[in-house]
């Protein structure tokens, strides 16, 4: 069984969703640490989220996530 391990940080929980997403249209599955940490706290509180992938997806997972995700005039929609 792989170790879930860290492939992205940022203090901006949708930064991290953004890249779950991108991940999950790849299928591969990934899960966010510290999600729901300002939801049990009185007052909201500087947060680092993580997002983890399986040790086997790493490699896989790293590429897609360093893909330039920019939309030139020739591509279509």
């Amino acid at each position: 069984m792989s170790e879930l391990v860290p492939i992205f940080q940022s203090s901006y929980l949708y930064e991290i969703e953004v890249a779950k997403t991108k991940l999950a249209s790849r299928e591969i599955p990934s899960y966010i640490k510290n999600e729901y940490v300002n939801n049990i706290t009185v007052f909201p509180m500087s947060q680092n989220y993580y997002l983890l992938v399986s040790e086997r997806d790493f490699d896989e997972a790293e590429k897609v996530l360093q893909e330039d995700d920019e939309i030139s005039e020739n591509d279509t929609l």
